[in-house]
């Protein structure tokens, strides 16, 4: 089974990249968020990979982290959300705030992703809380220090997600693109806390 590639990036698209390996070419649907952290082009790459078999054939689905991956193959697993809707989440939450998100119940973080409405997000939250609640206490039983088991599903991730949250929709006022701000956000500074340092932080990052 296709688990990871590693090969030459030679296309490089706003949903899709394309790996070369041994001269094959691989198209593999990517979100925004590991399209941003990608090198340039003829650079080589690594992508945890995820094979969704349909009717008409395969598509990949690749993440630079293979957490994202887990995650995503855990949202694809629930009847009715897909691969699309499910890389759409991973593209608006990092896994460890989407985790807490799933575990504490909240709902009105979900629906933030594309195509994900309050049925399919209380679906996801119904099917994964117990399962992710369950891996952790496991994991914790046993030791382990695995990925999954270091995701905190504490109330810390929460309150961090929705000050980005928040942080975008004033951003998105002042006529920056969701992509711009995530990058934004993603290069704020530890000392960045309270939402007025960050949005000064994230101003300076996008008018250089």
């Amino acid at each position: 089974m296709l688990y990871s590639l590693s090969g030459k990036l030679i296309i490089k698209k706003p949903q899709f990249v394309v790996i070369e390996v041994n001269g094959f070419g691989f198209k593999i649907f990517i979100s925004s968020r590991t399209l941003q952290k990608l090198p340039k082009l003829n650079n080589r790459i690594k992508l945890f990979c995820y094979a969704y078999h349909y009717q008409n054939g395969t598509e990949l689905y690749g993440f630079l982290e293979e957490k994202e991956r887990e995650i995503f193959e855990l949202l694809n697993s629930i009847s009715g959300v897909g691969p699309k809707a499910a890389l759409k989440i991973l593209d608006e939450m990092r896994p460890e705030p989407l985790l807490a998100a799933i575990s504490c119940g909240k709902t009105e973080l979900l629906i933030r992703a594309t195509g994900v409405g309050v049925k399919k997000a209380n679906r996801i939250i119904l099917e994964l809380a117990d399962k992710i609640k369950k891996q952790k206490i496991e994991a914790h039983s046993a030791g382990a220090s695995t990925e999954l088991s270091r995701m905190s599903s504490g109330q810390a991730e929460i309150k961090q997600m929705e000050s980005d949250f928040e942080l975008e929709e004033i951003l998105k006022s002042l006529g920056y693109k969701r992509n711009e701000i995530h990058k934004a956000i993603s290069q704020l500074p530890p000392k960045a806390k309270t939402l007025q340092e960050k949005i000064k932080f994230a101003l300076k990052i996008l008018t250089q």
